[in-house]
């Protein structure tokens, strides 16, 4: 019979950055009680979603193979609206707003440091939007100008991205947690650990061989971010170097004279 079964445990806090968790770790693993298990594959998500995006995939593996399928919610996996993330305007954010509007002498109604809601963040830019559009009527804006801006997504639980280490230490405590508590029968003579990501996800799968190479028998990777080009995504300070640059995603429609950098 398959079996899924979700598990929330105790993870590890960030000793590099001293930062206690806040959060349980969440997991789910699918398998069939009527087989010997011949090795665990963790499929693992890249930037954008989560263990409800490989329900069919889990499935489809313990059906039709004697494995049992780990997936893992690893640390800061809400990063995407998708996934329960949130719009805000971070500190940053707020000065670049600031010092904009300063430059073509909008004076808002409105005090920037009180805008805390994703509602007060699109009506607020509605107004900005339409004075931009009467000062390009009146010819003091060229009709071509488009003001440009940044926007941030808050994760869930209140965590943050840190290269990836604490979400491949999150992979391998689930690994050692169903390794210890496993609820299968297993093939005698041990089993195999696969690692399964693509995108993010299989960077993590990498960084999870490089941290416990004893504990990962095979990684599959599919497309991930190796290329020096790109780290900035995974390192951070893309806003701080030019936030028009170096952004993760853009919104060009959104409003009429503005684009958002997030």
């Amino acid at each position: 019979m398959l079996k899924n079964e979700t598990y929330f445990i105790d993870s590890c806090d960030d000793v590099e950055l001293n930062i206690k968790r806040e959060s349980k770790l969440e997991f789910k693993l699918t398998y069939d009680d009527s087989k010997e298990i011949e090795a665990i594959v963790c499929v693992i998500n890249g930037i954008g979603g989560d263990i409800k995006d490989d329900l069919y995939i889990s499935d489809y593996c313990a059906r039709n193979y004697n494995v049992a399928v780990l997936n893992v919610n690893y640390h800061c996996i809400g990063n995407r609206p998708q996934t329960g993330a949130t719009y805000y305007l971070d500190d940053i954010d707020k000065l670049i707003l600031d010092t904009s509007l300063k430059a073509i002498s909008i004076i808002p109604p409105f005090n920037i440091n009180h805008i805390d809601t994703f509602e007060k963040i699109n009506h607020y830019l509605e107004y900005i939007d339409n004075q931009i559009s009467i000062l390009k009527l009146k010819w003091i804006l060229d009709v071509s100008y488009i003001l440009k801006l940044s926007i941030t997504l808050q994760p869930t639980k209140n965590e943050y991205q840190n290269f990836g280490i604490m979400q491949a230490t999150d992979i391998l405590n689930a690994l050692l947690y169903i390794r210890k508590n496993s609820p299968f029968k297993a093939m005698g003579g041990g089993i195999k650990h696969i690692l399964v990501g693509s995108s993010h996800g299989g960077y993590l799968a990498n960084l999870c061989a490089k941290i416990a190479p004893w504990l990962v028998d095979i990684v599959i990777d599919n497309s991930s971010h190796v290329s020096l080009t790109n780290l900035w995504r995974v390192i951070g300070f893309g806003k701080e170097v030019d936030f028009t640059k170096y952004y993760n995603f853009l919104t060009p429609n959104t409003f009429n004279h503005i684009k958002l950098y997030g």
